[in-house]
Formats: structure tokens, C-alpha cells, sequence
């Protein structure tokens, strides 16, 4: 026998070690090693995942896990500002959005400036989003732009499929859908909303 089929590195000698799962050869390196008594040491820095929403009291990000296995309402009494950012974030974790709303052209500049149609964010009318068929591997988000008096949604949330209601600021059907929500963003609002959102809260 020679020395390559003897020390498994000729051709009949590699076929070998793969068929007993061996692999190839690579780079020869020492192993990674630990004591045991500095395993308590030992910590991986997992966090949430999300979109990020800002930051915390600790001034780590804030994530919101917008796509979820159940459903999940998003009431948010603010700008359009705030809510043109958290669908640009959404869409960069990979979900589709859907913007249903009154103020096409608005939207349509966050279209145009992210590369046209094909980057995941689509803009209808009030009334006319579509079924989006969300799934495990393609959530969707709708945001749902309708004014101070948003109409029932055609499209409700369901698994893996958010919707988030922009309201400009607190109006009269503002206690029904901050009841239905599962979370409520407040940007900055009056004395006297403040109250109101206290008591509905």
C-alpha cells in the first residue's frame, strides 16, 4: 500500500473519508476552548427583532416586532412622517406594504424615491386594497392613511398581517380603535387630548 492510501490524502483515500462523513481537508487551526469555570462568563448579544422605532430609556433601540403569527393593531396619532418611516422599515425587513389612503401623491414621492414598483411598498385608494395572501415567509404590513375618520378597513389584520392606523390627531373614533389596538403610538398631543387618551386608555 503507498503512502497516500495509507494517510487517506491520495484519491481512493478521500473518497473514503467522505463517505464516512469526514469532509475535506481544511485550514489546520487550534480549537476554541474555554474553561469551565468562565462559561458563566459566556453571553451572545441577542436582541428583538423588528423594525426599529427609536430608542429606549436605556438608549438601546426600541424594536416593534410588526410581523407576527397573530393579529396585531397599530394605532398611531401623529405624522405622516412617523408613519412613512416604520413602512420604509418594514418594508426593509422584507414585508410588503400595502398604503391605503386618501393622499396618493404623498406616498407616491416614497415609491419613486425607493426605485419604482418592484421594492415591496404599494399605494391604493381608500376602499381598494386587495387580499394580500400574508404568509410565514412574506408578512405584510397595510397602513391604513384614511384622515381623522377612517372607514372600516376592507383588509383587517390576521396572521401575518399588520395594520397600522395613522390618525393625524385624536378624533371622535379614536376610542374604538385605540380599544380594538394592540399597541398605541402617541406622538405629541394637547393637555386636553392627553386627558381624553388618559380616560380612553
Amino acid at each position: 500500500m503507498d503512502r497516500q492510501a495509507a494517510d487517506g490524502s491520495g484519491p481512493r483515500g478521500l473518497g473514503e473519508r467522505l463517505r464516512h462523513g469526514l469532509g475535506l481537508l481544511g485550514p489546520r487551526h487550534g480549537r476554541h476552548a474555554l474553561p469551565a469555570q468562565l462559561l458563566d462568563a459566556l453571553a451572545l448579544p441577542i436582541g428583538d427583532d423588528g423594525v426599529v422605532a427609536g430608542v429606549d430609556a436605556e438608549g438601546q433601540p426600541a424594536v416593534l416586532g410588526i410581523n407576527r403569527p397573530t393579529a396585531y393593531d397599530v394605532v398611531l396619532i401623529g405624522g405622516l412622517w412617523t408613519a412613512q418611516v416604520l413602512a420604509l422599515r418594514s418594508a426593509a425587513t422584507g414585508a410588503r406594504v400595502a398604503v391605503e389612503t386618501g393622499r396618493p401623491q404623498a406616498w407616491m414621492q416614497m415609491v419613486h424615491a425607493m426605485g419604482g414598483g418592484q421594492n415591496g411598498l404599494s399605494v391604493y385608494d381608500v376602499g381598494r386594497v386587495p387580499p394580500q395572501g400574508a404568509s410565514a415567509g412574506t408578512p405584510v404590513v397595510v397602513v391604513r392613511d384614511c384622515g381623522m375618520r377612517p372607514p372600516r378597513g376592507r383588509v383587517v389584520s390576521g396572521p401575518w398581517q399588520s395594520v397600522l392606523t395613522l390618525l393625524p390627531y385624536l378624533s371622535p373614533v379614536a376610542p374604538r380603535l385605540l380599544r380594538q389596538a394592540r399597541l398605541a403610538g402617541i406622538q405629541r398631543v394637547s393637555p386636553d387630548e392627553a386627558a381624553e387618551l388618559g380616560r380612553t386608555m
